[in-house]
């Protein structure tokens, strides 16, 4: 079975391209219609399409219903922090799959994917939600992989390239793939990034 990951797609949030992350888009329109088109650059039907929350914000603009019938694939959505009001209703808090002979957590936030790893003593998650803070991290009880958008070329990327990139990762001693905060556009100082990060405040994005 041909499966792919994605997250964070933010679909009609004008203030993730101005705002939180600074995407290279017009407006939340030119936006949507990119993310559409490259997702069905790579993704064929029958394919199964695994979100890890976030998918839509505003209700500004297209349903989550008309996103989807645009969208290729089979769609498995798991919740995340913008997934309340916002039309998706999916009572998926986390999924465990199975493939290349390894069982993965799929849940939005990385303490919250490090967290059932823990408890089923699984070593490896793939989350979403830090968007471009990290790529791949050591955590306590295993490996994340950020497959959000912001970090694959807004792209979904399926299972053969995210196990090809993380093994590089691994290989190469499993180096820091962040951005320190004084060099993300648009930060001050390192307390925004905190607060997203942890979850801590009103103004996750």
């Amino acid at each position: 079975m041909m499966w792919w990951a994605t997250g964070d797609e933010h679909l009609n949030h004008g203030n993730i391209i101005s705002k939180f992350i600074f995407r290279p888009f017009r407006d939340a329109a030119a936006m949507n219609a990119e993310l559409i088109k490259r997702h069905n650059e790579r993704v064929k039907p029958g394919h199964t399409v695994y979100h890890i929350g976030d998918f839509k914000v505003s209700t500004d603009g297209p349903s989550v219903h008309e996103l989807t019938a645009m969208l290729n694939g089979n769609h498995v959505f798991i919740n995340g922090n913008h997934d309340k009001r916002n039309g998706l209703n999916t009572p998926l808090k986390f999924c465990i799959i199975e493939s290349y002979g390894r069982q993965i957590v799929l849940a939005h936030k990385p303490e919250d994917c490090n967290f059932i790893m823990g408890l089923l003593g699984i070593n490896l998650g793939f989350c979403g939600h830090i968007h471009i803070t990290w790529k791949f991290r050591k955590a306590e009880h295993g490996d994340l992989v950020n497959v959000g958008v912001d970090q694959w070329g807004y792209y979904p990327v399926d299972a053969k390239q995210l196990f090809k990139v993380y093994k590089n990762w691994l290989r190469e001693g499993c180096p820091d793939t962040g951005i320190p905060a004084k060099t993300r556009q648009g930060d001050t100082d390192g307390s925004e990034v905190v607060s997203v990060v942890a979850g801590i405040n009103g103004n996750e994005v």
